[in-house]
């Protein structure tokens, strides 16, 4: 019985001369590693090749994903094992195929076959065919394979799709491929398609730290994971980088954000380098000029983008669809489903690797892609209250970490360099208006600090450098007003005051005036005394008599100055007027500044009842306008109006609204007052805890603000209330509802 069993089976025990291709060396499989977080992947591949009729898998991905690691450990799996025997698993590794033939030749070669007719094809499928007992073919880097020519036989056309084809066409045969692609398409063979991305963060640390455990308490290696894009290939090279070089993973982290793949030694680097050439260097891409543009913009998006954005994007790419099915052949690009948009971006280890790359990083590239980002902030530039402010907002959102990354890379050489003399302009216009954009949505100094560093060394003119420093001033100081870092927003508004004045224009003469009124504002804040808020408001309204919306804002600021006054009767008319002149000129983000104040007088006035229908009408006007900082606005007067009323429940659902908008864009200070009249509403309800907790958040957020008087008095309450919380003392200090 042995012997007929070794009879049976002799074709698949490998011989001294088998076939006419016995001097084939072929790659060995590679021995079964440990892989970190991919048990659930391999499982789900086991299942399907153990449980399906006639069972076709692809495992699909970049390269450095670990498909052939998967594809060896699935071939290793013990329910895989119960199922197809150890003789009947195949290895056929597709790196050498250079034709059709050459693929025969190692598939003959890996599937031990002896007849040899002189027809490949047949032998193959004959010896597959002999029995019907299940079989598992590995074909590993299948993309090499398919990447051939067709080859012209005797009997014809041969393809590599169709020998596949053939192969598939035997129902016992079961197929497991790896190929770096995002996409297997047959015309008739139904894949089950597996897309390898990235591991999680725990199994990349994982990786990391088997390699070098030394990092593994290290504050910065959550943050060098991300930048690897958790590809398991580029994470294990980069934990050898850091034992053989001794470095620390901050240091690591440093030299990879600067210099991406060529931080590593000479041998990672070619390791790294080899794994994303063979995708970059194939002839796929080599031969498709607008496939290379597109991969070469796309490296320069950090966040990928949408493919309706593509067309912002890829103006100078004549074939994009075509160039998107090359780039997606070759798994150079990834591609995600976020809603009803589709997301195509590089992974962030290819990126770094472009970027070394002359034909990818050139000028002309560059330059586009500089333009491109320029031209998109200035077709979405509004204010909240326009028009099309909603969906403007909305588009810089899907858009701001790679317009960001784009223009806080500019540089003063790197504007010479790319020839940009004549379009510095729109350059700085871009980065002004993506400064207002963020004031909005979630303010930040850091792209007007980068502007003003670059246009003193322009050659614009002298009048155009003072005017953008003036008008990067004036968004400057009111960022910081909103971050809460008052004495720097009262430089900036000086700065951008006196630079108007210098340049003396009519319209610089408004545009100084302006700043006055928004320094009005943060010397409120600063509480400086009412008679200097006052006089300063009163001396724009001067300046802006011809202007009529200048005028109905100006209006609207000495309501305010007078309301810090604690003159509210007057506060109350001179708001009212200012609120029904820009009703009338259509100004309703300024209508809403108006309702806060006049909200705020009917409260101190005691008016409770006028106070909770001004702050609805306040919160609905805000909604409409659709911006969250203003809406944001009418939620804080409306919960201070019902912790004035005792109404805590409501003041409660408000606060948790306005806290939630304040933490989104960024509101220090806002934060800790929602946080304290929080606690205040808690403890008037009775619970302990959550006055405790909301107290113990509100101090730490004051503590860690911009030291003013006010500031540290708030800090100083917080304390002073969880000391009574602490002794079960109910009766707390009550917050100051409309003095800050």
């Amino acid at each position: 019985m042995a012997d007929q069993v070794d009879k049976m089976y002799s074709w698949l025990i490998d011989k001294d001369v088998h076939s006419a291709d016995s001097d084939l060396v072929l790659q060995e499989m590679p021995e079964l590693i440990h892989l970190y977080g991919r048990d659930v992947v391999i499982s789900q591949i086991a299942q399907i090749l153990t449980t399906k009729a006639r069972p076709r898998v692809g495992i699909l991905g970049a390269g450095g994903m670990g498909k052939t690691s998967v594809a060896v450990a699935v071939m290793e799996n013990e329910l895989v094992g119960q199922t197809y025997q150890p003789y009947h698993r195949f290895w056929v590794p597709c790196v050498g195929v250079t034709s059709p033939i050459t693929f025969l030749q190692i598939l003959s070669k890996s599937l031990g076959v002896t007849q040899d007719t002189k027809a490949p094809l047949k032998d193959i499928l004959y010896t597959l065919k002999s029995t019907e007992e299940p079989r598992l073919i590995l074909l590993d880097n299948l993309e090499t394979a398919m990447n051939v020519p067709d080859a012209v036989t005797d009997g014809g056309l041969l393809s590599t799709e169709g020998i596949i084809n053939k192969l598939a066409s035997i129902r016992h045969v079961s197929i497991l491929v790896t190929i770096r692609s995002n996409m297997l398409p047959s015309d008739t063979i139904f894949w089950d398609l597996i897309h390898l991305e990235g591991v999680a963060h725990e199994a990349a640390r994982a990786i990391f730290t088997s390699i070098c455990p030394a990092a593994a308490d290290h504050p910065s290696l959550g943050e060098l994971l991300e930048v690897l894009g958790y590809m398991p290939y580029a994470v294990t090279l980069m934990a050898k980088q850091a034992v053989t070089s001794f470095a620390q993973v901050d240091g690591l982290l440093k030299e990879w954000k600067r210099i991406g793949t060529n931080s590593l030694s000479q041998n990672l680097k070619h390791k790294m380098n080899r794994s994303i050439e063979l995708s970059v260097e194939s002839k796929a891409i080599s031969s498709d000029p607008d496939a290379q543009c597109l991969l070469a913009i796309l490296a320069r998006l950090p966040a990928g983008t949408s493919l309706d954005h593509l067309k912002w994007w890829s103006k100078r790419v004549g074939r994009v669809t075509s160039a998107i099915g090359t780039l997606n052949d070759t798994a150079l690009i990834t591609q995600h489903q976020e809603g009803a948009s589709t997301n195509c971006f590089v992974l962030p280890v290819v990126q770094s690797y472009l970027r070394n790359q002359p034909l990818y990083n050139s000028p002309k590239i560059r330059r586009l892609v500089l333009l491109a980002c320029c031209s998109f902030v200035l077709d979405h530039k509004s204010e909240p209250g326009d028009p099309s402010s909603k969906e403007h907002i909305e588009e810089l959102d899907s858009e701001k970490t790679n317009i960001q990354s784009i223009l806080h890379g500019v540089t003063t050489e790197s504007l010479s360099e790319l020839g940009l003399v004549e379009d510095v302009s729109d350059v700085f216009a871009a980065m002004l208006a993506f400064a207002w954009y963020q004031f909005w949505t979630r303010p930040s100094s850091e792209t007007l600090i980068h502007l003003l560093e670059l246009v003193p060394s322009s050659n614009i003119g002298k009048e155009s450098i003072l005017r953008y420093m003036a008008e990067a001033h004036i968004c400057l100081g009111r960022v910081y007003v909103k971050l809460a870092r008052c004495e720097e927003a009262c430089k900036a508004l000086e700065d951008a005051r006196r630079d108007f004045l210098k340049l003396g224009t009519p319209s610089d003469r408004v545009r100084a005036a302006h700043a006055s009124l928004y320094l009005s504002d943060a010397w409120c804040y600063q509480q400086h005394a009412g008679s200097e808020v006052e006089k300063v408001v009163r001396e724009a309204q001067g300046d802006l008599k011809g202007d009529p919306k200048g005028s109905a804002r100006a209006l609207m600021y000495l309501g305010e100055a007078l309301w810090y006054r604690r003159c509210f009767d007057d506060a109350l008319e001179t708001l009212d007027r200012a609120k029904e002149s820009l009703g009338k000129l259509g100004c309703r983000v300024e209508v809403v500044e108006c309702l806060i104040y006049i909200t705020r007088s009917y409260a101190l006035k005691g008016a409770l009842e006028e106070c909770l229908e001004t702050g609805k009408e306040l919160l609905r006007t805000a909604r409409s306008v659709g911006a969250n900082e203003l809406i944001s606005d009418g939620l804080v007067g409306l919960s201070r109006c019902y912790i004035r009323m005792e109404n805590y429940d409501d003041a409660l659902d408000t606060l948790k609204e306005s806290l939630s908008i304040h933490d989104k864009l960024g509101y220090p200070k806002l934060v800790a007052i929602d946080l304290e009249l929080s606690g205040y509403a808690y403890a008037k309800k009775g619970d302990r805890l959550g006055a405790t907790i909301a107290y113990e958040a509100a101090k730490k957020k004051y503590d860690e603000m911009e030291q003013t008087n006010q500031t540290r008095d708030s800090s100083c309450d917080c304390g002073e209330n969880l000391r009574k919380l602490e002794q079960r003392d109910m009766e707390l200090k009550p917050p100051y509802l409309y003095d800050s």
